[in-house]
């Protein structure tokens, strides 16, 4: 039973790897048509040889034969079969072509402009079957990674937060282009490469079948190591996909953290780790040049053994030299299928490695789904009530029974120390997260029974640490609202004390910011961040330490950038420095995943509890 597992698991890859195949369903079988036009004209090509040999370099071994009479008529029942049809099409062709009445000149003439004719149109229909295949194969890398990459934007941030992100990087890029040949290559060639044998084959036994059996008698030994070889090629190179992630993530991780490393002189120790995974990644990769080469090698070992057992029948049988070398093209012309069919098992192997981790991530499935049925957000105008609410990440509690009232228009913040849960209560306002047990209410509304995206538009966020993307100023600004003009975005910029900035950058509003906004200082990538809020105008406000890393003249200028932003809006705001908050309507003291006080500052201070707590330790040098 559990050995059967797998190979269901495998045949189900296949089924959605072809789903991707459907739309392009057209150029697919274009590729297919000429590749069996490209089959029919190798053995139309087997077929002329008797006859060219015979008509260009006349001899006693062709005295008395019509020049085409080479393979001679072909009589028997099989022409029934569509193989039979198509070999009688192409005798027939060259017995036209060299006609028992023409002259001989003419004979030669026309023998070789067939040839010419048949090569060209070999040549034709190869290049039209490898170009379907890869316009096909290359269309589908880009559909599937669409798909994996919209399937990772719907997912709920737990699963980022435990996901590496030079994995999935890696699975975005590396899997998906080994994931092409699963289905081109093996597709086409589990198609196109039997439909060569079967054409091929058809004519060898028909003309002597006991020498073409004697040609491929030895082909049976191949199966063993392409077995072989293809499962070491599947573990290998699934080995080998997630070395690449860790490849990406060290990358990743060493020029994001490059100030740390310069600051601890730690250049050699990463310079160490990464000759470690790249080697590791080499071995891998070798094993597997050494897995899928071996089998040419060992094919052509015994595809020679044949044509030396193939040479001996001849020999033996005293056959003409035309015709021999007429079979021995079909057996050399029927080598080439026979070998990417032998190698089909090892590319079926490498590939289903890629297809497994990337179904593994469509297979996720996020924490938040929308609810069906659900319906837009009206605009907020009452209070956000927490009821009852827990959470935990996987069995560790955050969260436990949270019961908190928001009111509309008001500013209200959350102290306590590190860990007690300040930003994942944050993170549930915008269904980033879904409580356990409880709900979180807008309106008297399960934030549940709305629709995400229209939640999603009425908050906005400015964190810490805000991300921005490697475009001009313009675009990170209008990131809050794309259907916004540019007299809104200068309008945004200025009341969130930007203005000023940005018209002594290079480009002004069109000038790229740099990968995370590195071109900017700190505070000006806040103030970008303030203006891609204003310029969203949402209902609730989000700040999670939006002023905890500036220095005291960035913070002056956040502040009062934020001041703008705050007016007339619900906030909800996460600070360490306590002097930030003295003036919230209500500040809400938390610890271990619970609210343990709550009220106005002078309030708090006056109990002396938690908060006069904190606030003593900020302020005891003072």
């Amino acid at each position: 039973m559990n050995s059967q597992k797998p190979k269901s698991k495998d045949f189900a890859n296949w089924l959605r790897m072809a789903s991707f195949l459907k739309p392009y369903k057209v150029r697919f079988a274009s590729a297919i048509l000429f590749g069996i036009v490209n089959a029919l004209m190798g053995a139309a090509l087997m077929q002329g040889v008797p006859i060219i040999l015979r008509t260009v370099f006349p001899g006693p071994a062709g005295a008395g034969q019509l020049p085409g009479g080479g393979l001679g008529p072909i009589r028997s029942t099989t022409l029934d079969t569509i193989a039979g049809w198509l070999v009688r099409v192409l005798s027939d062709l060259w017995s036209t072509a060299v006609g028992s009445t023409a002259t001989h000149t003419v004979q030669v003439t026309a023998t070789i402009s067939l040839v010419a004719f048949i090569m060209i149109i070999r040549a034709f229909s190869d290049y039209m079957n490898k170009y379907f295949l890869s316009w096909v194969g290359v269309r589908m890398i880009t559909d599937i990674r669409q798909k994996v990459f919209v399937h990772i934007q719907n997912l709920s941030l737990d699963f980022y937060n435990k996901a590496n992100v030079g994995d999935l990087i890696s699975r975005l890029v590396n899997d998906c282009q080994q994931a092409q040949s699963a289905i081109t290559t093996v597709i086409a060639d589990s198609i196109t490469q039997p439909f060569n044998i079967i054409v091929i084959g058809y004519v060898l036994l028909r003309e002597d079948w006991k020498f073409s059996l004697a040609a491929v008698v030895l082909a049976p030994l191949c199966i063993l190591p392409i077995t072989i070889y293809g499962r070491k090629v599947r573990k290998t190179s699934k080995l080998s996909q997630e070395n690449q992630g860790e490849i990406v993530s060290r990358l990743h991780e060493n020029i994001t953290g490059v100030r740390v490393v310069k600051a601890f002189h730690m250049e050699r120790y990463e310079e160490g780790r990464f000759w470690e995974t790249c080697y590791r990644q080499f071995s891998y990769q070798m094993k597997i040049v050494r897995s899928v080469n071996i089998l040419s090698p060992l094919i052509e070992i015994v595809a020679t053994l044949g044509v030396c057992v193939a040479l001996y029948y001849a020999y033996r049988n005293h056959m003409p030299a035309e015709k021999f070398w007429g079979l021995l093209i079909g057996i050399f012309l029927l080598y080439n299928p026979i070998k990417n069919l032998s190698k089909l098992h090892t590319t079926i192997q490498k590939s289903l490695a890629s297809t497994d981790r990337i179904f593994a991530i469509l297979e996720t499935k996020s924490t938040v789904v929308e609810t069906p049925g659900a319906k837009d957000l009206a605009p907020i105008v009452n209070d956000i009530r927490l009821d009852d609410v827990s959470f935990r990440y996987d069995s560790k509690w955050v969260l436990q029974n949270v019961s908190l009232t928001i009111p509309h228009g008001k500013t209200i913040a959350l102290v306590g120390p590190s860990g007690a849960g300040k930003t994942t209560l944050l993170n549930l306002l915008p269904r980033f997260y879904d409580p356990v047990t409880g709900a979180v209410l807008l309106d008297g509304t399960d934030i549940r029974q709305v629709r995400i995206e229209s939640l999603r538009r009425q908050i906005a966020i400015v964190t810490q640490e805000n991300i921005l993307f490697n475009d001009t100023i313009r675009n990170n600004i209008r990131y809050g609202s794309f259907e916004a003009g540019g007299d809104q975005i200068i309008e945004a910029a200025k009341r969130a004390h930007a203005h000023d900035f940005i018209q002594h950058q290079p480009q002004g509003y069109d000038t790229v910011v740099g990968d995370k906004g590195i071109k900017l200082s700190g505070g000006q990538k806040q103030r970008l961040a303030i203006a891609r809020a204003i310029l969203k105008n949402p209902s609730i406000l989000l700040l999670d330490e939006a002023t905890s890393s500036l220095d005291t003249e960035s913070e002056r200028h956040v502040q009062e950038a934020l001041e703008e932003l705050i007016r007339g809006r619900t906030v909800v705001v996460i600070a360490h420095r306590l002097s930030t908050v003295q003036h919230a309507d209500l500040i809400v003291v938390m610890e271990h995943g619970r609210i343990v006080e709550q009220g106005r500052h002078d309030e708090l201070l006056a109990r002396g509890t938690l908060y006069r707590k904190l606030y003593d330790l900020q302020f005891r040098e003072g």
